[in-house]
């Protein structure tokens, strides 16, 4: 039969546009669709970090408003402040993250990604409201969408899923409708709230003594995840989030991250109440037990592909959206197969990540006397910046994570 695109991507944030490009340059027409125009909002922290940044096939140099070349941990010794005595300082030579807003970040990378089309390949994008079907056949994938100007079908051999941890192609794949009726067992969620704090509002110093251009990760305001200071150019993006695998309901995370608990450690930390913005995001995990069938390849947040240990889930959007494309460039007739050879090496990371995260948020303590060790400072930090191979990163963090 005679298809509409070689390949229908839902969703065109990173993971989806990671795709996309590496299709579309290659010779193949993509489709992608999305519910929301670009720019955005999307809660975020947008720290990219050095591995991120190597991931991507173009510079992000113009959407850049920060580099940061040293992190900040911090614990609580008792109650949810955290002890500056306990801090750890940890300082790289070379840039660790650069830090980006990612309603910019977002639309910069979609707008690379429609230029992108080589040997007669091309990438378009399309508004939908909804999907209203989604009809899995042994030799094609036809998905029909609700659109301002009524319903349209589209047909590819292959559909990308890269709507995210809430998106519709995961519940709808024909895998999940015969595992569970909804969602995979496999997947699990986090749960983030943020805001952005102008430089302009902040109080000098800042009460618990941080600097203003700080890049913090603090594990002291809950269990089970972290909050965060992430300096952009004109503002601190302020968050926190739980990130910790469990086997609670999807919406437990909410009864730990609420506004209350955002607005308490606003306070604490910057000395100013919280913004009347807040926006929160699920996070798609537990996806190193993902297995691909059939023809619909789920990538980033939607495969569950954030790290549970640091709540990072761009990397992973970014790489596994490129190996998808690989799959269906490289094994066009057994992409399934093809796409789960090329997630490999993310997934034993991340697998790696889920058995740390476990250890780690039962006992940050312990985790933090880990990383007064130079070397496996050095070592949790190039994991974090660069993504070391595992099987040196498992050989050396074995007997902590156990």
């Amino acid at each position: 039969m005679a298809f509409s695109y070689d390949a229908l991507i839902v969703g065109s944030g990173p993971a989806g546009c990671a795709a996309a490009f590496d299709l579309a340059r290659n010779g193949k027409r993509v489709l992608l669709l999305d519910k929301r125009l670009f720019p955005r909002p999307k809660a975020c922290a947008c720290g990219l970090t050095r591995k991120t940044l190597a991931a991507l096939r173009y510079s992000v140099d113009p959407v850049v408003e920060r580099v940061c070349d040293e992190i900040v941990l911090q614990r609580a010794t008792s109650g949810t402040v955290a002890d500056k005595s306990q801090e750890i300082r940890v300082k790289a030579k070379t840039p660790i993250a650069a830090m980006a807003v990612r309603e910019k970040f977002d639309a910069y990378c979609l707008e690379q990604t429609l230029k992108a089309g080589a040997k007669g390949g091309s990438a378009e994008w399309m508004k939908i409201d909804n999907i209203l079907t989604l009809d899995e056949q042994p030799d094609h994938v036809a998905l029909t969408v609700a659109t301002n100007d009524g319903p349209q079908t589209f047909t590819a051999p292959v559909l990308i899923g890269a709507d995210g941890s809430n998106g519709q192609t995961r519940r709808l794949s024909t895998q999940s409708k015969l595992l569970t009726g909804e969602e995979p067992q496999w997947y699990m969620r986090g749960f983030a709230l943020e805001a952005m704090v102008p430089y302009t509002s902040l109080p000098v110093p800042l009460p618990e003594g941080d600097g203003p251009q700080d890049l913090v990760f603090d594990f002291a305001p809950l269990a089970d995840g972290y909050g965060w200071l992430f300096p952009k150019g004109d503002h601190i993006n302020i968050g926190v989030g739980a990130f910790a695998p469990d086997n609670d309901p999807i919406n437990a995370k909410l009864k730990t991250v609420t506004r209350a608990l955002l607005a308490e450690y606003t306070r604490t930390k910057l000395g100013v109440e919280l913004p009347a913005e807040v926006t929160g995001q699920y996070l798609g995990m537990g996806g190193h037990r993902y297995a691909p069938r059939g023809r619909v390849l789920l990538v980033g947040d939607a495969a569950g592909l954030v790290d549970p240990l640091t709540g990072e889930g761009i990397h992973s959007a970014l790489v596994s959206g490129q190996a998808a494309a690989a799959a269906i460039l490289g094994a066009p007739y057994a992409m399934a197969e093809g796409y789960a050879h090329h997630l490999r090496p993310l997934q034993e990371v991340l697998a790696f990540s889920d058995r740390a995260s476990r250890s780690f948020y039962r006992e940050p303590a312990r985790g933090f006397k880990v990383m007064r060790w130079p070397l496996l400072r050095n070592l949790v930090l190039k994991t974090y910046a660069d993504g070391v191979g595992k099987t040196k990163l498992l050989a050396t963090l074995a007997r902590w994570a156990s």
